[in-house]
């Protein structure tokens, strides 16, 4: 066995970390250690799969639909074999031998690894944009670099955001203070080998204002945004290494002010956390997990709190300890509630852990599978196969010396059904302030019990100029897989606004990253501090509406009603949740008033298609709104 091979990857890092148990490391490493096998479990939930992608660790993976097509594409970085690897891969789908397929966008971007990267809309354009942190050397002296792609029709143009250099950290966006458009929130070590945390604001051009002693410099480790105390704005959680040693702190907003809690959870190196709602409750839990000094030179541990309230107690959960990799919630069984994926090591020279638990109510979470084990390593949820649920995506350095990118496919077989669009709008503006409201609707199954919200805001009817949902506004489909924008806040309060017209709009979103389709659009008006609504009274209908198809599920036929308030030519178009076109409907003009079509589960040439989701597109003159419907065969 090749020592040095082993060592020297684990090493490095570690030794760059500046804080009191860094003499004990070094002695520690000067021990001999062991090869040590892992026991790997495939079950039937998870296939990995064959693809074409980069194997890497030291790196960053992140999940987004770049090209508006439907499904996930990817960025990946990070160490490979044969140097430093920074792409952005468009998804293929499969060929005909089940191998999932990645092709390279061309693209000028930085090649960094001890990288962190996070897909967001920052010019509000209805694309996603691209943030890395990493360095462009492998070894001391490391050369950090943190840069900004904005996405002009697939196309990725560097951006000068003047943004803190940073590696060994995090990227997280957020509206940290309610103006509507995504702050930064970067963690990391910057050339001078120190520890960083930077909120960088984005100004009303567009430029970044980053402000570094709102927080304590934190790097090793990883940050989250979520509203924990429920008052309607962003906090802030850092984890990782700093100048008085390891820590893990959340930070509460006050009207644009963070303020430690003044509890400690937990003193990790080599940090996670995630933030979540797994008891289902309205308010967001956290999972946090590292390593900790110990006569193994450093143990992996994850621990959970329950948050009631805004104050957090530690909950017994009964999971393997891990360090250097990732910790993250997802419904990856969709029943509704959150389950939990670990990766990483169980101690710095032992076991790599993957491990799924299942979320199980009141027996708390219960090991399902585990999967390849890795350290120095990045996880990520993602429908990248588009059938409704969450796949796997892992990435890091396997116990045996190899680099893996490792791809699993979720293969539950359940037709996954999607939440129902919320419904009473209400707005309401008080000088160049808004605080918008809505109501939840009446949910058909228990996978969508529990619901986080995305709402959209913009100048122009659809638009997102001021608040993107980082969704597809025609099909609700999210472009990356996380929770929606207001959390599970059924409001979302805006401030310092321009005066004019904006129109929104709000969906849901279900524990599997599953949206639904926006609501009908309200509007309000910025001006002398009056509200202006788009809900009237009249005979006839006042505004473009649908509404839920029924029956949904059906077996043979679905009834699809919608509200004409003006003579319209009307098209109706069914799509495959890949964006293909099943049939198209042209009924003509239709005059005002309300109207039904039903589709009988057939394509255009008459054969009956598979069971599954199925969207669609409802067209009147100019105006278009839509829908999914699910067919069981």
């Amino acid at each position: 066995m090749n020592l040095s091979a082993v060592l020297d990857p684990l090493l490095e890092p570690i030794i760059r970390m500046r804080q009191r148990y860094f003499m004990l490391i070094l002695a520690a490493f000067s021990l001999p250690i062991a090869a040590f096998a892992q026991p790997v479990t495939q079950p039937f939930t998870f296939s990995p799969i064959e693809h074409n992608l980069p194997l890497v660790r030291h790196g960053s993976t992140s999940w987004g639909d770049i090209d508006g097509d439907g499904d996930l594409d990817l960025f990946l970085s990070g160490e490979s074999e044969t140097g430093i690897v920074s792409a952005i891969f468009r998804n293929d789908g499969f060929d005909g031998n089940g191998k999932a397929l990645f092709t390279e966008v061309s693209a000028v971007l930085d090649r960094v690894a001890f990288s962190a990267s996070s897909w967001g809309d920052a010019d509000g354009d209805g694309d996603l944009d691209l943030v890395v942190m990493g360095s462009r050397t492998i070894s001391y002296p490391y050369d950090p670099v943190t840069s900004m792609y904005r996405n002009d029709g697939a196309t990725f143009v560097s951006v000068s955001a003047d943004l803190p250099r940073l590696h060994s950290g995090s990227v997280s966006w957020g509206d940290l203070d309610n103006d509507g458009d995504l702050d930064l929130l970067l963690t990391g070590t910057d050339e001078n080998d120190a520890e960083t945390s930077s909120i960088a604001k984005r100004n009303a051009d567009g430029s970044y204002s980053s402000v570094s002693d709102a927080l304590p410099g934190i790097a090793y480790g990883d940050s989250e945004l979520g509203d924990v105390d429920g008052d309607g704005d962003l906090d802030a959680v850092i984890a990782g290494s700093g100048i008085n040693g390891f820590t893990t702190q959340v930070y509460k907003n006050n009207s644009g002010t963070l303020t430690a809690m003044n509890q400690e959870f937990g003193e990790f190196a080599f940090a996670s956390a995630d933030l979540g709602d797994y008891d289902n409750d309205g308010d967001l839990d956290l999972i946090t997990g590292g390593g900790q000094i110990s006569s193994n030179l450093m143990d992996g541990a994850v621990r959970l709190w329950n948050n009631s309230g805004g104050s957090f107690t530690e909950v017994t959960l009964g999971a393997n300890g891990i360090l250097a990799g990732d910790i993250s919630f997802g419904d990856y069984d969709h029943d509704g509630d959150l389950d939990l994926m670990v990766l990483g090591a169980n101690n710095i020279l032992g076991r790599r852990d993957a491990s799924i638990y299942q979320n199980d109510g009141a027996n708390g979470f219960v090991n399902k599978s585990i999967l390849v084990g890795s350290i120095f390593s990045d996880m990520e949820w993602g429908d990248f196969d588009g059938d409704g649920d969450l796949d796997l995506l892992t990435s890091g350095f396997t116990p045996y010396g190899q680099t893996a990118t490792t791809l699993y496919q979720n293969n539950r077989q359940v037709i996954p059904t999607v939440p129902s669009a919320p419904a009473g709008l209400q707005s309401r503006v008080e000088n160049s302030s808004v605080e918008l409201n809505w109501l939840p609707t009446l949910q058909s199954d228990g996978a969508n019990t529990f619901l986080t919200f995305n709402v959209r805001i913009g100048t122009t009817p659809g638009g997102t100029d001021l608040v993107s949902s980082m969704s597809n506004f025609q099909t609700g489909r999210l472009q990356t897989p996380q929770p929606g924008n207001a959390t599970s806040n059924m409001s979302m309060h805006l401030s310092n606004l321009n005066d004019g017209i904006y129109y929104w709009s709000v969906q849901a979103v279900n524990n599997a990253f599953i949206a639904s389709p926006f609501s009908d659009e309200g509007s309000f008006s910025v001006s002398g501090g009056q509200s202006v609504d788009t809900e009237t009274d009249s005979a006839l209908p006042q505004h473009f509406a649908i509404r839920p198809n029924y029956p949904n599920p059906f077996a043979s036929k679905t009834t699809i009603e919608y509200d004409l308030p003006e003579t319209a030519n009307v098209s109706f178009i069914v799509y495959s949740m890949l964006g293909q076109e099943i049939l198209r409907l042209n009924p003509g003009a239709q005059a005002a008033g309300r109207h039904q079509l039903e589709w009988t589960g057939e394509d255009a040439s008459g054969s009956r298609v598979g069971s599954g989701i199925y969207l669609f597109e409802l067209r009147a003159g100019p105006r278009v709104k839509s829908g999914t419907m699910t067919l069981v065969r």
